[in-house]
């Protein structure tokens, strides 16, 4: 079976206890693609090819395989290291030896995630820059930045 358009995503079905459900686990990297294929906890096979390019899979995109059946993604947690820079001046050294590794990072709250990476390990222990390592169910997978002009939020005067 070909899916080809996400319903809602799980969270957002208020009545999912009458659902049956299927769930089929995905890594965080097959969030960015249009074109999967799925084998979920059922033993069924199901390819996804996203028709409607605004569409983006996310933990939890459901599936309307049915009337009251539905085909969840779930993603498999990934380990990652989080970097709690201790001021603005080891977050820049931090985000300018990331960018010199072209590493995909997230940064939110004063953190930066990314996933475990050994070179990157060994750089952080030998800058001395303190992190820690957790394993974590990413919602959206890890981007490079796009500075690409026209992409990013401020403007520019001549």
């Amino acid at each position: 079976m070909i899916l080809t358009e996400i319903y809602r995503n799980i969270a957002d079905i208020p009545d999912v206890e009458n659902w049956h459900v299927e769930t089929a686990m995905v890594k965080s990297d097959d969030l960015l693609k249009s074109i999967l294929r799925v084998r979920s906890d059922h033993g069924r096979e199901y390819g996804i090819r996203l028709e409607d390019e605004t569409q983006r899979l996310e933990n939890g995109s459901a599936f309307l395989l049915e009337p009251g059946k539905l085909l969840v993604l779930s993603v498999i947690p990934d380990e990652v290291i989080v970097i709690s820079p201790k001021d603005m001046d080891e977050m820049g050294r931090t985000a300018h030896m990331l960018g010199n590794l072209h590493k995909p990072v997230q940064v939110e709250n004063g953190e930066i995630t990314l996933l475990t990476d050994p070179v990157v390990l060994q750089t952080l222990d030998k800058s001395g820059t303190a992190y820690r390592l957790e394993k974590i169910c990413l919602d959206q997978p890890m981007r490079y930045a796009d500075l690409t002009p026209g992409h990013h939020s401020h403007g520019h005067s001549a």
